[in-house]
């Protein structure tokens, strides 16, 4: 028997120790594939402060200051690279996959153990958030730790007390979303307790206590807490808030939600099983329910949902993996006279249907360049290679200032943009970066429908510059300007009509016809417009050599974008300047200017001058490019 009881536990501790060698695989796998996103680079340069400086620079962010302290901690042993930073977060997604396994044990014995470890050990939103520099990992093992450190002291475990205390006094200082878990757990303790005959009324005294306890712990840091209540991002979508958040607990947030849809009825199942069949742990199933159900509840029922909320949901990961699991229970040897082996198999079967998704969702984590996070490591290296010795960098928005900087150590001035601005600092701001003469400017926008929601700063570049190209990298926008005399008038008429209402009154080149490779041609366009319109055009501005060919071209919507043509009214004057890098490679000669206008479809329109019939493209002249 004694042979028997040893051997169930070595395949036991053999087969969880795979599973957390499997979920260390997957979470140090590519650890540091990605750059590190904006949220990210300000914990790379918060935590390289001092203590006070870190305490205080929390006071002015959203999130308490609990993880950046830990973390400035364990940059000073492992240093401040994207590995080392976010194997912090690896290892507290490893740690978590093992207090999961211990919820299992203690809950439904040695298979819900594996079970449950071995869900959050694969579970594609725990590995995703395991996998950055932040404080989502942390958050999600806390979560797990509380509902441990509460269970043990249901059950009488004296010491819990300083446990439990010590895990609800860090969850609040790590992050807010972690009132989920006091929520859920306290709701389940009510509850259980309730429930029991006759009541434990000094289990209710001591509970009630450390809850305060913990309370008076975060006193200090409440003020904070209230600022950061007041706050509300305007990019709140409570739209299919419920749907995107449960499927992004069932498959992460790296697949979409159609490939994998059939999950939902298949947790359903597995949660009704769960919830259903009597628990050895009655506090442990309805805690872990709670964690899972409340946070999805209570934000789609208050209206507060916006994807970037997803990330709260790791207090709900290593709870749901432990209440999916909780079936598994039934199937054990000693379980089976009460379990046919066709309901195991059906239980097995409904375990096992979650691989596909979770597989095809973590090859589009590793692997998918639409999944992957703000590449600024790419951009400040192609800045870098491509800029010239005057040139100068904007950040919009300027928060971007942290994580651009941390890759970006070159000789080029960085232009934090003005947060918020109103019309006079939009106009003073640029005003006063125009007078240092960049030649061109490297303008980084994210966020910037929150940081500059009417578009001031960059309408301004729209207006006083000359857009080059623009070209989105993941969610951010990289967008170039060239710098040169603003004319007001053509330099040379046009008279050209194009399409049916539309006039190419003339252009100018800023007084310049000669260039040089490498350079920015600026080319200013003055349209105008026999009625309003209801239909986007795009402009074309192609630079062709004897042959006919471009070598080089721009092709945007007029004013940067930001005055479409379906936003022209009739006889408005549009002032569109448009920049034509010359490839530094490009022969000396002449070249030609060519410029019209095509519907999205690609389809150009006509154009006449003087009553005749002119193609489809408008020469506008010619320039002389000298060699580099």
């Amino acid at each position: 028997m004694r042979t028997t009881v040893t051997g169930k536990r070595y395949w036991s501790w053999s087969a969880l120790l795979v599973v957390l060698l499997l979920g260390t695989g997957l979470r140090f796998y590519r650890l540091d594939a990605q750059s590190f996103w904006n949220d990210e680079g300000n914990t790379a340069r918060l935590v390289e402060r001092t203590i006070p400086l870190i305490i205080a620079g929390a006071g002015g962010d959203i999130h308490p200051p609990g993880y950046y302290l830990l973390l400035h901690g364990w940059q000073k042993l492992a240093g401040n690279s994207e590995f080392a930073l976010r194997s912090f977060s690896a290892l507290a997604g490893i740690l978590t996959v093992a207090v999961t396994a211990a919820l299992g044990q203690k809950g439904g014995g040695r298979l819900t153990a594996l079970g449950a470890a071995f869900g959050l050990a694969c579970q594609p939103l725990a590995i995703y958030y395991s996998q950055e520099a932040r404080m989502y990992a942390l958050l999600g093992l806390l979560a797990a730790l509380t509902l441990w450190a509460a269970a043990q002291f249901f059950d009488g475990e004296r010491v819990a007390l300083f446990w439990l205390w010590l895990t609800l006094s860090l969850g609040l200082y790590t992050h807010y979303a972690y009132a989920f878990v006091i929520l859920g757990i306290n709701m389940a303790f009510l509850g259980v307790w309730l429930s029991q005959r006759p009541l434990r009324w000094r289990v209710l005294r001591n509970w009630i206590f450390t809850q305060l306890l913990a309370a008076v712990t975060f006193l200090p840091w409440l003020p904070h807490l209230f600022n950061v209540a007041s706050w509300r991002p305007p990019d709140l979508d409570p739209g299919g808030a419920l749907q995107e958040m449960t499927y992004a607990l069932l498959t992460g947030i790296t697949l979409p939600a159609e490939e994998g849809g059939y999950l939902l009825p298949v947790a359903v199942l597995l949660l009704g099983l769960a919830l259903w069949r009597r628990s050895r742990a009655p506090f442990i199933k309805w805690s872990a329910f709670l964690m899972s159900v409340l946070p999805l509840g209570l934000i789609a029922a208050g209206g507060i949902y916006r994807p970037a909320y997803l990330k709260f949901l790791l207090v709900s990961s290593a709870p749901l993996a432990v209440l999916l699991a909780l079936p598994l229970s039934k199937c054990q040897r000693s379980e089976l006279p009460r379990c046919s082996f066709s309901r195991c198999l059906i239980v097995l079967l409904l375990f096992g249907a979650w691989l596909p998704p979770q597989i095809t969702a973590l090859h589009n984590l590793y692997f998918e360049p639409q999944y992957a996070r703000a590449d600024y490591r790419g951009i400040a290296a192609r800045i870098a290679a491509r800029a010239g010795p005057r040139d100068g960098i904007i950040l919009s928005a300027p928060n971007q200032w942290e994580v651009f900087t941390y890759y970006y150590q070159g000789a080029l001035t960085v232009y934090p943009a003005p947060y918020h601005p109103t019309p006079e600092v939009a106009d003073a701001w640029s005003d006063e970066l125009l007078q240092a003469a960049h030649p061109r400017l490297f303008v980084l926008y994210w966020g910037d429908g929150e940081s500059d929601p009417e578009r001031r700063i960059e309408r301004r570049l729209a207006e006083r510059t000359y857009k080059i190209q623009e070209s989105w990298v993941y969610d951010l926008r990289l967008a170039q300007y060239g710098t040169a005399l603003l004319p007001e008038s053509p330099e040379v008429q046009s008279a050209a009509q194009i399409g049916a209402d539309i006039h190419l009154e003339g252009y100018s080149l800023a007084g310049q016809s000669t260039f040089t490779a490498g350079e920015i041609v600026p080319v200013t366009l003055f349209w105008r417009s026999d009625r309003s319109l209801d239909e986007r055009l795009k402009v074309f501005i192609h630079l062709v050599g004897a042959d006919g060919v471009p070598v080089a071209q721009t092709d945007a919507e007029p004013v940067g974008g930001l005055h479409s043509t379906d936003n022209w009214t009739g006889g408005e004057r549009i002032i569109d300047r448009h920049g034509i890098l010359l490839p530094p490679e490009l022969p000396a000669g002449n070249y030609t200017l060519q410029t019209g206008l095509y519907r999205f479809s690609g389809e150009r329109l006509s154009i006449t001058r003087a009553g005749e019939p002119n193609g489809e493209t408008l020469m506008l002249g010619e320039i002389m490019v000298n060699a580099e």
